[in-house]
Formats: C-alpha cells, sequence, structure tokens
C-alpha cells in the first residue's frame, strides 16, 4: 500500500462549515461531499499528496459501509458499534497514513466535513462539535486509533468471544497512558478475552474491563511494561484480572 499525506482543514474554516452545514439533512449532506478545498492542503514537508482517485476510492468505499448498515436510517446502539468496528477497520487498512499525520486535527477535520459530511452527524445525530472537528473523539479519527491500537480488524474476536464494544474501547482509547502503548492496550484486551473464554465471567465483561485498566495504569508507575516478555505480560495482567474478579461485591 502506498502512504500518502492528507490536506489539513484550518480549524476557522472547520468551523464555518459546521455552521453552513448544521441545519442540512442527512441526505442532503451527501451532495456536500467534495474531494477537495480551497482551504485545506497537505503539509508542505515532504511524502504524497493524497490523489484526488484514492480520495475517491475512500469516500465510494465509507458510503458503500454506510449503505451496508441502512444509512440515512436511524442506528440502534447494536449497530452503532458494528458500524464503528467496520469503519475503523476500512480506515486504517486504506487510508495509507501514518500515526504522525494521523496525529493531525486537520486532517480528520478535511475527512469528516469535506469528504464524507454525512457520516458523523449520522453516527452522531447531536453533531457535538468534538465529533465534526478532528480532535482525538471526531468521528472517525477515534475509529482509525481503535484500529492502530488494537485491530487491524475490529471485528475479529477468538473463539467463544466478541469483539470488544464502546465502552472497553474507551476504557483503553481514553486513558493516554495506555492508547498509545500498543502492547500492553493489547495485552489487556487479551488478558480481558482469556478471561471471557475460559468461562471466569460473574460480572459483566465490561466491569471486568473498568477494574483492570486503572490497575495497568497503576502498574506502569513500577513496572516498564514494554520491556516484559508478552508471557510475563499477560502472566501480570492475568494477576489483575483475578484481583477484579476476587473482590467483594454489594
Amino acid at each position: 500500500m502506498s502512504i500518502y499525506i492528507y490536506p489539513r482543514l484550518p480549524r476557522d474554516v472547520a468551523h464555518r462549515i459546521i455552521a453552513e452545514l448544521a441545519d442540512k439533512g442527512l441526505t442532503e449532506l451527501v451532495g456536500y461531499g467534495a474531494l477537495s478545498h480551497t482551504s485545506a492542503a497537505p503539509a508542505a514537508v515532504g511524502g504524497i499528496p493524497v490523489p484526488q482517485q484514492e480520495l475517491q476510492r475512500i469516500q465510494d468505499g465509507l458510503r458503500e459501509i454506510a449503505s451496508r448498515y441502512g444509512f440515512p436510517a436511524k442506528l440502534d446502539q447494536r449497530s452503532q458499534q458494528i458500524l464503528d468496528r467496520t469503519l475503523g477497520t476500512y480506515l486504517y487498512k486504506e487510508l495509507g497514513i501514518v500515526p504522525g499525520d494521523a496525529a493531525v486535527e486537520g486532517v480528520w477535520s478535511f475527512l469528516t466535513l469535506v469528504l464524507v459530511p454525512e457520516l458523523a452527524p449520522w453516527r452522531f445525530p447531536q453533531r457535538t462539535e468534538s465529533r465534526l472537528i478532528g480532535v482525538p473523539r471526531n468521528a472517525l479519527r477515534r475509529l482509525w486509533w481503535r484500529a492502530w491500537a488494537l485491530g487491524p480488524d475490529l471485528n475479529a474476536a477468538p473463539a467463544g468471544c466478541s469483539p470488544l464494544g464502546e465502552d472497553e474501547f474507551v476504557q483503553i482509547m481514553e486513558r493516554s497512558g495506555l492508547s498509545g502503548n500498543r502492547k500492553a492496550a493489547r495485552a489487556a484486551r487479551d488478558a480481558v478475552w482469556r478471561a471471557e473464554a475460559n468461562g471466569l465471567l460473574p460480572i459483566l465483561r465490561t466491569e471486568l474491563m473498568r477494574g483492570l485498566i486503572p490497575r495497568v495504569l497503576a502498574a506502569r508507575s513500577h513496572v516498564v511494561l514494554e520491556i516484559l516478555s508478552d508471557d510475563e505480560l499477560a502472566a501480570l495482567l492475568d494477576g489483575y484480572v483475578r484481583q477484579v474478579l476476587e473482590q467483594p461485591r454489594l
């Protein structure tokens, strides 16, 4: 796959677009989708600017996924989670973007507000600014980073387990001390899956994740997780899982 750099949309222009599109319906927003914007350009530091035909392919791909999941019909909670996992997997596999560019607000503002302006308002009908502007909670950006940290296929899960849900993703990805450490993030996910596969869950899996993640973050104060072998890290986290499962409950 080729690696590209993407156009960056300035924040003031993003705000202007949000205001201009605020009263547009979902199907109307499709017509505002575009492959370029006069105020958006890639960083002038080298790299291959993403070609128009590539942007067209990505726009088509994202819209095909949306159509598959019933766009513009309202999504229930289960459909939202499946859609998120599918979009995240697609974005990570198809954008050809490096983490440095994927950490830039303007890139995601361009993709969300110019390329496919109907997707974020469909997924988040309240149209909260943090879902439209390319900040970490942006509708598309958060999904790419989930796939980077925990993918590439977010719909995949071991036998006897189910893919991570929204609350479990949030527990990992909105902890800056964990989301940037793929080894630790994946080890936490795998520890929860092992407990699920072994039938060790007297509590909801989300509750286990909520108990596990603070313990992993606390461990980083005295253990360098990155230098542990895979087996050592798994044993450490399995111990934390047992602590969560064995703690008294009302």
